[in-house]
């Protein structure tokens, strides 16, 4: 007798599930994932620039000026800092700080803050340094150095998405639905840019790995490293810390041995941002240059805009319509949560759902009042979107695959092509209002 059609899914599905769980598939789907961002930067360079992924080959980035100011004149240095296709905006910074590290920067306190923040460090500069090194040693170009990073980054991260532990906690076909989510996401294309998203991305997820399998210090330490890319990883920490004391008291109060280990990662969950504020007093004799840098800068924080209204309605006409994002992300996890609390443990969502709130919080205080540009990136460091949207891909499946198409629609038309353009409404007729622009630069 042939099998019945049941029989034969059950087959297929369990051949399928043992293939999925192999380190190889893995690692190959994890790859894939990373060059459809590169193949994707190259089509929308030829479609809506006709530039090549490398507009100057024989070029690396360079200083004819080694105390050049970052952000005037607009043709700014170092030179040829957005020659490749995935070099835009802060891409400058980091690749300026591969080159010349801090040397630019004041060494006397009483410099006025608009100096701190014309040498770079309105942007931290450890991603940079980062690659410094590897410039320094094998002589590779600044920016292929920042790339090939958030490459290796990028590929771990995605490894991550799909770990055992993350299996076990979740199930396969999940997890693997929450790796394409994060992907597609409309800024997911970060990862493959020299910025600082894929590393940070990439040790707040292992942290968590860490907290599933009580390992605090581990945990803080790695939350701490992803502290010294960029500040606003120290939501990750806020989130780690809370989860920590929350472990430790309920171990108190059951009469756990040791109940007191949890706490460890307090105090290593900011050893990253607080190196650097150390190096910064011990080269530029001011623990503070980053803030003062951002305070030049336009830093200002309005807490009560996230319960006034018409912040959020004003989101939908901003210049990457960041407003769908907004209400669509809300509504992702609202409509996961209760899948969400049922699969993972107290501590555990009390560190991503801290860590994720906050990344919603702080930029919508921090942006000004008729601008949203950027908001969409900083939702890619919200982890509880992308579990909920690995569940959902369970429950509800068509809206699922409207989740999909619709971060697709918008990766392709609005994030991808703004960032590619500089955020050029004439070259991205589907933008918003104009927010922000600045003139294509290659060399």
């Amino acid at each position: 007798m042939f099998p019945d059609a049941d029989q034969v899914r059950r087959r297929i599905a369990a051949r399928l599930d043992t293939v999925a769980a192999t380190s190889h598939f893995r690692v190959l789907v994890s790859t894939l994932l990373v060059v459809m961002h590169l193949v994707l930067f190259s089509l929308a360079g030829h479609d809506k620039l006709d530039l090549p992924f490398n507009s100057a080959p024989g070029n690396a980035p360079y200083y004819s000026d080694p105390d050049a100011p970052e952000l005037r004149p607009i043709l700014r240095q170092p030179h040829y800092w957005s020659r490749l296709i995935v070099s835009r905006w802060d891409s400058q910074h980091y690749i300026g700080f591969a080159l010349r590290g801090v040397t630019a920067c004041p060494t006397d306190p009483s410099a006025y803050d608009y100096e701190y923040m014309q040498c770079g460090l309105a942007w931290l500069p450890g991603w940079g340094l980062t690659a410094g090194v590897l410039v320094d040693t094998t002589g590779m170009p600044a920016d292929f150095a920042l790339l090939f990073l958030s490459l290796i980054a990028a590929l771990a991260l995605n490894i991550l998405w799909t770990s055992p532990l993350l299996v076990e906690r979740f199930g396969r076909f999940e997890t693997y639905m929450t790796l394409i989510a994060f992907n597609l996401f409309p800024s997911a294309f970060y990862i493959v840019t020299p910025y600082t998203e894929s590393a940070t991305m990439a040790l707040a997820l292992g942290a968590y790995l860490c907290v599933i399998r009580d390992r605090w210090g581990w945990a803080g330490l790695l939350v701490g490293a992803s502290t010294a890319l960029r500040a606003g990883a120290m939501v990750f920490a806020f989130g780690l810390c809370a989860a920590a004391a929350i472990a430790a008291f309920y171990r108190l109060r059951e009469g756990a041995p040791k109940w007191w280990r949890p706490l460890i990662a307090g105090p290593l969950s900011g050893w990253g941002i607080m190196l650097t504020m150390l190096l910064f007093k011990i080269f530029l004799n001011e623990p503070f240059a980053y803030n003062r840098a951002r305070d030049a800068f336009g830093d200002q924080s309005v807490p009560s805009r996230i319960f006034d209204p018409q912040f959020y309605l004003r989101a939908f006409s901003g210049q990457h319509i960041d407003g769908v994002m907004i209400v669509g992300s809300i509504f992702v996890v609202a409509l996961m949560w209760r899948h969400l609390r049922k699969r993972m443990q107290r501590e555990e969502l009390i560190y991503f759902g801290i860590a994720s709130l906050l990344t919603f919080i702080l930029p919508a205080t921090m942006l000004e009042d008729d601008q949203f540009w950027g908001f969409n990136r900083y939702l890619l460091l919200a982890p509880l979107i992308f579990f909920a949207a690995g569940q959902m891909a369970r429950e509800h499946k068509a809206v699922f695959v409207l989740w999909l198409v619709l971060c697709a629609a918008m990766y392709w038309n609005i994030e991808l092509c703004s960032y590619i353009s500089h955020g050029n409404p004439g070259t991205c007729p589907c933008l918003g209002r104009l927010e922000f622009t600045l003139p294509f630069q290659s060399q």
